[in-house]
């Protein structure tokens, strides 16, 4: 009897989503460490959360990346309007490049920074991230 429980590389099967957590607060000026993501991850989704907009002058911005840049998986979110106290999924609308679509071939650490412009804030945030990614398998391409 044939093994019925293969699956073919170019029909991957489905997997369970993973999740990662991490405020982001008005005064993480510096990128740092937030979380780490292993070999094979691939980001599915980020979202960010708040409830109070950055009362910045002029702008308010999360980025996050897996280098102290912290821009290579989103550059430049505003929290300034956008965040209002809804979570937004920013895969499609603000993800860099092919952040979202390739495979990690090394254990990849998730850095978040915070920046303004103007007049410095006095409130705003903090904001929740929630990165979504999944496992593939060692020899799965996508």
């Amino acid at each position: 009897m044939a093994n019925t429980n293969a699956t073919p590389l170019s029909n991957p099967k489905p997997r369970d989503s993973l999740t990662k957590f991490f405020s982001v607060a008005r005064t993480d000026t510096t990128a740092a460490l937030q979380a780490k993501l292993p070999k094979g991850s691939l980001i599915t989704g980020m979202y960010v959360i708040g409830a109070a907009a950055s009362d910045a002058q002029t702008t308010a911005v999360i980025s996050v990346g897996t280098t102290v840049t912290a821009n290579e998986l989103m550059a430049s979110y505003d929290v300034k309007t956008a965040a209002t106290g809804e979570g937004y999924n920013i895969a499609g609308a603000a993800a860099v490049g092919s952040a979202f679509a390739s495979k990690l071939t090394v254990d990849t650490p998730v850095y978040a920074v915070y920046a303004e412009t103007g007049t410095a804030s006095t409130t705003g945030g903090p904001w929740v991230v929630k990165l979504e990614y999944f496992l593939t398998g060692p020899n799965e391409t996508l």
